[in-house]
């Protein structure tokens, strides 16, 4: 991710991984964490600070502002496509939120064998009489 994503990058409540609030979902979404890591912090602080931790996320229902665009666990688990350039969010961690190195490794081999596919079209076309005659007639 680059900086300026981070810094346009706002907390909100993650609705659609959502199981109560989507306060955890959006907090996991925000940090780059799983959401089950979030989550068991959340129920084990329950323990801990109970009444704090209750008050603190219902302060976070009400305060956050709801997202509800589809999230990128749900597009092809963090990888997407726009224009020109492909963005892959890795997993370093367990816990860390993206895609295991394997999986992105196959989703980056058929990014590659979709542009190269491209790439061999547009030479085929390219070199075909049909385009000479067209860029002739274009010529004139």
């Amino acid at each position: 991710m680059t900086n300026s994503n981070q810094t346009n990058k706002r907390l909100k409540r993650d609705t659609a991984n959502a199981r109560i609030a989507g306060v955890c979902a959006g907090v996991a979404r925000h940090f780059s964490l799983e959401t089950w890591v979030v989550r068991i912090i959340v129920f084990g602080s329950l323990f801990f600070a109970g009444g704090l931790t209750l008050f603190v996320y219902l302060a976070a229902w009400l305060i956050l502002e709801r997202d509800d665009k589809t999230s990128a666990y749900q597009q092809d688990i963090n990888s997407t496509y726009s224009g020109e350039t492909y963005h892959f969010d890795i997993k370093e961690n367990t816990w860390r939120a993206g895609q295991p190195p394997k999986q992105a490794l196959q989703t980056i081999a058929h990014a590659y064998q979709t542009l190269e596919q491209r790439i061999q079209q547009m030479e085929k076309h390219v070199t075909s009489e049909r385009f000479k005659v067209e860029r002739e007639i274009n010529k004139l």
